[in-house]
Parts: structure tokens; sequence; C-alpha cells
């Protein structure tokens, strides 16, 4: 039979563990949402990086997505 000392030791430890189990699902949580936020940045970046690749394709091929922009080998109308 064990002793009452033992059975507080037991006691605590069970406190604690669950304690540290308590903890440890409050950061996978935390990284669940912070990897989900990076995600969309990452897919947002992604996105603007297509459009500036279109954007310099065009530039670079003498056409211009924006009827505002210049052909690039074209000298601006002040010359």
């Amino acid at each position: 039979m064990q002793n009452l000392s033992d059975t507080m030791s037991d006691a605590e430890s069970i406190i604690a563990l669950q304690s540290k189990v308590t903890h440890l699902e409050r950061h996978i949580t935390e990284q669940d949402a912070e990897f989900y936020r990076l995600t969309k940045r990452m897919d947002t970046l992604s996105q603007l990086i297509q459009v500036q690749k279109a954007q310099m394709n065009a530039l670079i091929s003498g056409g211009s997505g924006d009827a505002s922009e210049m052909p690039a080998n074209e000298k601006p109308p002040h010359y």
C-alpha cells in the first residue's frame, strides 16, 4: 500500500503532465494559425510576382498591358 506522500507526488505528477499537455496543445494551435497566415501571405506574394512578370514581359516585348505606358524603345514625347 502506498503512503500519503507517494499519493501526493503521483497527484502532483499528473497535474504537471496535464499542465504540459495543455501548454503543448495551445502551442500547436498557435503554430497552425501562424502557418495558415504564412501560407496566405505566400499566396498573395506569388500572385504579385506573376503580375509583375507579366508586366515585365509586356515591357520587354515592346507592348504594354496599360495604354498609358510607352514601349521600351520609344522616346518620351518631349524629345
